[in-house]
């Protein structure tokens, strides 16, 4: 079950990338393609929250969480230690990729970058081990970077910064002003009293050019002086005429903004159903299953998802093996269920069981994005369902064409004692 971290808000903060780039579920699948054997360091998954305020942060993690900044120093010091190892490690696989001429590595190696990105380390989790250095790390607010210039910055470790050179010191004195030679000034007292002569001759030299033409028209109509009684100079400057077209446009303009701001208030008010309303994905799975025709075991897989994008589901056994949809049993797994191999359901299902209790050990669950078969959709959404041991639990999760690159995902893991 998900464990609540914390809550940021968005007030101070600016999201780096696009949406896609700041998948949970690409970034869990691309970290684990580049590591692993693990690199110690977990994303929390962002949840929006409905008001528009903030994001909840939540892991998959049971054990209790405690803030970096809150354990004792020592053990604070090895922590970051093993945070910088980390960040260096994730941005030595972005560096790899940007290497590649491709759009979706470079996309990729931006993901990756704004992964190991967050406001400081208010923001780092340790889960479990808060007393020792075998603990995880949890990022929250992943993605993010502060918004106000001063401490705006990304939350990796922080090189030492360079020695800023020398500053000039500046001399006490200021140089002397030499001292002009004395001379006559009287001509300069008179031409900085007459400058302001030089605008009125001005206004009066345009006056005199153009009363002649447009001439002078007092009230009721009378032309006092000048020739053509105005004539030239309103053909020349015709009064300015109202422009009906444009008081339109303005008139509609008016109503645009007020129609937006209207339909601004409305989408902030709407909000999502609660996810209790919901239909109940594990009862869903076996409606379908049913309908499939499939068995039912002590343990099974279920795959579900609402288009006509081919998904496959598979397990890895604790040989190693795979249960894939050759029919060929693993570990005492058989993959029953495969659908829109051609693409010709929109609520298929892909299921794996198992008759009797599986041999003990670990166990993986994957899931791979084969061919979209043409389907419209940008993002596939799913889930899979986990009954073993007489407990159930559902995995959500959302693969893109970009997954597709990215070979499989792997969704979820169990234990057989």
């Amino acid at each position: 079950m998900s464990q609540f971290v914390a809550t940021t808000t968005l007030s101070l903060m600016r999201s780096l990338g696009s949406t896609a780039e700041r998948s949970v579920h690409r970034l869990q699948a691309v970290l684990g393609r580049e590591f692993p054997g693990g690199i110690g360091l977990e994303l929390a998954e962002p949840v929006p929250r409905k008001d528009g305020s903030g994001i909840d942060w939540y892991t998959e993690r049971d054990e209790p969480l405690v803030r970096l900044t809150e354990l004792p120093p020592e053990t604070a010091a090895v922590y970051k230690a093993r945070l910088d190892q980390s960040v260096r490690a994730v941005l030595r696989a972005a560096a790899a990729h940007e290497a590649r001429t491709d759009p979706a590595a470079r996309s990729t190696a931006t993901a990756l970058r704004n992964a190991v990105t967050f406001p400081d380390d208010e923001n780092v989790w340790v889960s479990g081990g808060s007393d020792g250095s075998d603990g995880v790390l949890v990022l929250t607010a992943w993605g993010y970077e502060k918004h106000d210039a001063e401490t705006s910055g990304r939350g990796q470790i922080a090189e030492v910064a360079r020695d800023r050179p020398p500053t000039a010191s500046v001399p006490d004195t200021a140089p002397e002003r030499p001292v002009r030679a004395a001379g006559p000034s009287w001509w300069r007292s008179v031409a900085r009293k007459l400058l302001w002569l030089v605008p009125v001759a001005l206004a009066g030299a345009t006056a005199w050019l153009l009363l002649p033409a447009c001439g002078l028209v007092l009230p009721f109509g009378v032309t006092a002086f000048g020739k053509g009684g105005g004539a030239y100079c309103a053909l020349a400057a015709p009064q300015p005429a109202v422009d009906q077209a444009s008081l339109r446009t303005q008139e509609l303009m008016s109503e645009e903004a007020v129609i937006e701001e209207q339909l601004r208030r409305h989408l902030n008010s709407c909000q999502l159903p609660p996810r209790a309303e919901q239909s109940d994905p594990a009862q869903e799975a076996d409606k379908r299953v049913e309908s499939a025709g499939g068995a039912e075991g002590q343990t099974q897989v279920t795959l579900i998802w609402n288009n006509r994008t081919d998904l496959d589901l598979f397990v890895k056994c604790p040989d190693g093996g795979m249960v894939l949809l050759d029919g060929q049993p693993k570990c005492g797994g058989v993959h029953d269920i495969d659908m829109n191999l051609n693409g010709e359901n929109n609520k298929p299902v892909e299921h794996i069981t198992w008759a009797n209790k599986p041999p003990p050990g670990h166990y993986e669950v994957y899931v791979r994005l084969f061919d979209k078969r043409g389907d419209p959709a940008q993002r596939t959404d799913f889930n899979v369902i986990l009954k073993n041991g007489g407990a159930t639990q559902s995995y959500p999760g959302s693969l893109t064409q970009e997954s597709h690159d990215a070979s499989q995902m792997k969704v979820t893991e169990f234990d057989v004692p």
